[in-house]
């Protein structure tokens, strides 16, 4: 269980090293995930797994690498508007569309805790934007949109991974490293394209972009990835949420964002509804 709690919180500062950084969004996408994606491959090649990487492995890879790119477009534009605590609340929300698109496009069924779960998520939603939304600047407005779009693409994401992995049993790890990597090449173009420069000018910039992409995503998943297979499924989901509260906590905590009664009375919902959604599937959000 240590090597999940671990995990979870080297994960929850994330976003707050994406903030530290100050790059353009989607070069601190390309950094991360193409220096997480490295790393990842010398995990496989110690464990002597680099032939796992067959053309399936790749094509399917490169099928979620478009999805987790539109992820990390999103989310990277939203922690710019909303900071790194609410966006990574947002992203959360993905257990709403998972649970939807499996219904509608898979013909799952949608299991009986989604019916709790969705409404104390959506009335989260609501307490932590939707009551002071007049209020709201217009670069804010579109933070939250980010933030929600972030979780559909998330939610796209998964289904592809579970798709792929249940139609050749790939290794997870192997396909997860070849998302990376094609997400990191599919960042690396939209930067090219937008002009944004690749430079990294200030070793602050590069500490936290290191921390980003080795420390927090391939140590942290890693980390994760070790620690789900002895827990069980209602601790995971439990466990998990640490990632989200701590990021929140730490928005607050390091870049001082203000807080009210009614926003942390949406955040507890929303972490209420995550939790009740998140349970039966091993696939939690974790960014």
């Amino acid at each position: 269980m240590s090597a999940l709690v671990i995990g979870a919180v080297l994960i929850s500062f994330s976003s707050v090293m994406v903030v530290l950084a100050g790059l353009p969004p989607d070069v601190t996408g390309f950094y991360r995930l193409t220096c997480g994606g490295l790393a990842m491959l010398m995990v496989l090649a110690r464990a002597g797994k680099l032939r796992l990487f067959t053309p399936n492995v790749v094509k399917w890879g490169c099928v979620a690498a478009v999805f987790f790119a539109g992820d990390f477009v999103f989310w990277h534009r939203s922690i710019a508007f909303v900071g790194p605590g609410l966006s990574t609340m947002l992203g959360n929300f993905q257990v709403i569309p998972l649970a939807v698109v499996s219904a509608l496009f898979f013909k799952e069924r949608m299991p009986p805790r989604m019916y709790a779960a969705i409404p104390l998520a959506l009335a989260g939603l609501y307490l932590m934007v939707g009551v002071g939304w007049s209020g709201f600047s217009a670069d804010y407005r579109l933070g939250v949109f980010y933030g929600l779009a972030t979780a559909c693409f998330y939610a796209l994401y998964l289904l592809s991974l579970k798709y792929a992995l249940a139609k050749d049993k790939a290794d997870s790890l192997v396909l997860a490293s070849a998302a990376a990597l094609a997400t990191g090449l599919i960042l690396g173009a939209f930067a090219l394209v937008e002009g944004e420069s690749f430079a990294i000018p200030t070793f602050k910039s590069l500490a936290a972009i290191a921390t980003l992409a080795l420390i927090c995503h391939a140590v942290g998943w890693f980390l994760i990835t070790r620690g789900i297979q002895n827990v069980r499924g209602a601790l995971v989901g439990l466990i998990l949420l640490l990632q989200p509260t701590l990021s929140f906590v730490w928005d607050i905590l390091f870049f001082g964002k203000a807080i009210n009664p009614i926003e942390l009375s949406g955040v507890a919902l929303a972490l209420a509804g995550i939790y009740i959604g998140s349970q039966g599937g091993r696939r939690k959000r974790a960014r």
